[in-house]
């Protein structure tokens, strides 16, 4: 029933793909992953990881209930997975991307539904060292060493209504995956944007790799994070992210936007090496 996958396009080509490679962790219902090809489980030490030329490719129409995405709430339609409640989040588990991007389309999500004063629609983070899901939001997201947010801005947040602000941090210093850091970190958090939402589809984009970091809000660049002069590298041990995020469940001021309806998942990235202290 699930026929999104990941692919293997080599030198960014992704016409040239290779056969559909299960991406990890499925529903009882769904194929059985190959132990050999299981693209969602990131190399050990010791391993041999992919050559950083080569690309993966996660498509994800996120229609009718035929996604590789583990739904906490929310329901599928023709056109998409939309929210039906604040606390719905819809999340995934993706190689260790060192390098990447995810796009999604957003549609019926307009300032009339932007209510809450965090809109918290997209995160990703460290889901390796013992970390389960649904990740919790304190201590394990609310502190996590690699932990990305996209938050809109809603009418509750009098003079940043319908802005952006993207989070990106990132700390190397292993297990257990948050709270205190071991060595250096970096942590960033601009906002900016245009505050009207018609409700029309909006083509949204994170991408990160080569020491930058950014948010596209269809086709043009809202913010960017420069990491470049930091010294680390953006290495999780496992990498998950999610449509929506744990801090709704558990901050009366964060939620998604009722009605919100989400499609059109795109993810591509090079794997690379798990990050550590200096």
């Amino acid at each position: 029933m699930k026929h999104h996958r990941f692919v293997i396009a080599l030198a960014l080509s992704a016409c040239q793909a290779s056969a559909p490679v299960d991406p990890g962790t499925q529903d009882q219902d769904g194929p059985t992953p190959d132990a050999s090809t299981d693209a969602a489980d990131p190399p050990i030490d010791g391993e041999v990881l992919p050559d950083a030329s080569t690309v993966l490719m996660l498509t994800d129409g996120l229609r009718n209930g035929t996604t590789l995405g583990h739904p906490v709430g929310g329901s599928f339609g023709p056109d998409g997975w939309t929210v039906t409640s604040r606390t719905d989040r819809l999340w995934f588990a993706i190689p260790r991307f060192t390098a990447g991007s995810i796009e999604f389309t957003v549609s019926n999500m307009s300032n009339a539904n932007l209510i809450e004063a965090d809109n918290e629609i997209f995160a990703m983070y460290e889901a390796g060292h013992g970390i389960t899901e649904p990740i919790r939001y304190s201590p394990e997201f609310r502190n996590n060493h690699y932990k990305a947010m996209l938050r809109v801005y809603g009418s509750d947040e009098a003079g940043r209504v319908g802005e952006q602000k993207l989070m990106w941090g990132m700390c190397p210093s292993g297990a257990p995956g948050y709270d205190g850091c071991g060595c250096g970190s970096f942590f960033e958090e601009p906002y900016a944007g245009n505050g009207t939402w018609s409700g029309g589809p909006e083509r949204l984009r994170i991408e990160w790799g080569n020491g930058i970091t950014r948010f596209l809000r269809n086709g043009t660049e809202v913010v960017a994070i420069d990491w470049s002069t930091s010294g680390l590298q953006f290495g999780p041990s496992n990498l998950h992210f999610s449509i929506g995020t744990a801090r709704q469940s558990a901050v009366d001021s964060a939620g998604m936007p009722i009605g919100a309806v989400f499609s059109d998942l795109v993810v591509t990235g090079t794997v690379g090496s798990i990050a550590g202290c200096q």
